[in-house]
């Protein structure tokens, strides 16, 4: 495995453990799962309750980026492993901050036009 492959890998690992960390002490911090007068973002929810799943991400992204560096031809390209390792990672950091940076709603109380 190459060293770039590697290191995008654990970059990989390391943004989902620490969004999965920062969404739960956002969500502990708004009052998650007691407080009854909020509409929970259901994406923060589920990135909270089933986010340890999405550390396989980076084990099947590494298994790709290695048969990739091995083949190198058409969809097995290591150029095309190493952008998508990186889109990999760049949807990670979006989609844990907009969970964390929106984690409820508070519903109206008069009904709005």
């Amino acid at each position: 495995m190459p060293r770039t492959t590697a290191i995008l890998a654990l970059v990989q690992t390391l943004l989902l453990i620490l969004g999965f960390f920062a969404l739960g002490t956002v969500l502990k911090t708004s009052g998650y799962p007691d407080a009854l007068a909020i509409h929970w973002n259901p994406l923060a929810v589920f990135l909270r309750e089933h986010g340890f799943w999405l550390l396989l991400l980076p084990v099947l992204w590494g298994a790709f980026a290695t048969t990739a560096q091995r083949l190198d031809r058409g969809f097995l390209s290591y150029h095309l492993a190493y952008i998508i390792g990186l889109c990999v990672a760049g949807v990670t950091i979006a989609l844990f901050l907009y969970a964390a940076v929106f984690p409820y709603t508070r519903p109206l109380v008069f009904h709005a036009p």
